[in-house]
């Protein structure tokens, strides 16, 4: 067996984790694979000590100032040069199948499927807003058309692409994004909470409670923001807040850092850039919320779930409530800052429930949402092809 896999970039983020993942699992099984990168980012050293990589002619940097006006005029030509030459070599790669991972990948498809002749597997990490704001519609409407099989990583996902994009139901199969388990597992236990909480300047006492995810309008720091400022209106109790994994550049960010002033409450929240120690960090938290105005299904819920964290998140957003259920944390209404804020209050006062709640998530996670699990539905998958 020989795949190509696509990713639309190599940051570190849950849809290139996954696909990390699986690719090391089916390297360790033997499996002969080379991967195509439409973007740059972090991880690129780690898919390469997996299989030979590409990249997609214009995915590097674009040259700025006096050099991209020089090579302006020769520009458009080498990229479809550079382009022609890749498509020709992986065409005569003679893959087996072509592994398109994210909606984000669609792009490519139709000019790369003109010279790699072989079944197309899609994994589908967004939902609705996503869909729209990564790929264009006629990119999409080859993708869901032409490709043997979907994986969906969760239902919420599956439903979607069968109701609004007319995807049919048999050929689509949710397989739900996992993370290693044991190696979160690991790592948790060997975290020392208060050297974590000194390297990132963290108070040492309180209750802490925080998010994680890029500043962008979809992950919801902004009502993160409304939650915080409503819980400090509201309680007396002694915390914090955090959030992990926000780049401190961009219109979001200066947006939400200019509410952060006129709010008054700089002193009560830290903001942490992308690091490899997000789950030492989330480990050392109280309560981890999930704020996405829209998330498929966040494998950061099943890392705050491993570290036994209480959970609260929105309905109507994702995988958030599809694993949250009953059971394993708490739901409140549609971006209601007021109930999230009020749940979060109860929580500080009755502490034995919210370690009841996520000793419950993190058992969900090892009976329901094993890599082991997910990994082994993908290989069948393939093999059924």
């Amino acid at each position: 067996m020989k795949i190509l896999f696509v990713s639309h970039d190599a940051n570190r983020a849950g849809a290139q984790l996954f696909l990390l993942n699986i690719m090391r699992f089916l390297k360790q099984k033997g499996v002969e694979m080379q991967l195509l990168l439409l973007g740059g980012g972090v991880l690129e050293n780690d898919f390469l000590e997996i299989c030979p990589n590409h990249f997609w002619p214009n995915a590097n940097p674009q040259q700025k100032g006096l050099k991209k006006a020089l090579s302006k005029l020769v520009k458009a030509q080498n990229e479809k040069d550079a382009t022609q030459q890749l498509l020709e070599r992986l065409k005569n790669a003679n893959f087996d199948f072509i592994y398109a991972n994210t909606i984000a990948s669609a792009h490519v498809l139709p000019k790369l499927t003109e010279y790699v002749d072989a079944p197309l597997l899609a994994h589908i990490h967004e939902l609705e807003f996503s869909i729209q704001l990564y790929s264009q519609k006629t990119d999409r409407d080859f993708l869901f058309k032409h490709a043997t099989k979907i994986i969906a990583c969760s239902k919420a996902v599956a439903e979607n692409i069968i109701e609004n994009h007319g995807v049919s139901a048999q050929k689509t199969e949710v397989i739900h994004s996992f993370v290693d388990n044991e190696s979160i597992l690991n790592r948790i236990e060997l975290t020392d909470n208060q050297s974590i909480k000194e390297k990132y300047n963290l108070p040492k006492t309180g209750f802490l409670i925080g998010g994680c995810g890029n500043a962008e309008w979809r992950k919801g720091i902004d009502v993160f923001l409304q939650v915080i400022n409503q819980i400090l209106n509201t309680s007396n109790e002694n915390c914090h807040f955090v959030w992990i994994g926000v780049k401190k550049e961009g219109d979001y960010y200066e947006q939400i850092s200019y509410d952060i002033a006129k709010m008054g409450i700089g002193d009560k929240i830290t903001f942490i850039e992308q690091t490899p120690d997000a789950v030492e960090l989330i480990n050392c938290l109280d309560i981890f919320t999930i704020v996405s105005r829209e998330d498929p299904f966040p494998l950061v819920m099943l890392e705050a779930a491993l570290a036994q964290k209480t959970m609260i998140g929105f309905d109507k957003t994702g995988g958030c409530s599809e694993f949250i259920e009953e059971d394993a944390g708490i739901i409140v209404p549609y971006l209601n800052t007021f109930s999230m804020a009020s749940s979060i209050v109860k929580l500080f006062l009755n502490q034995s429930y919210a370690k009841q709640l996520g000793q419950k998530a993190k058992d969900k996670v090892l009976n329901k949402y094993s890599f082991e699990n997910s990994v082994l539905k993908i290989e069948s998958l393939l093999a059924a092809l």
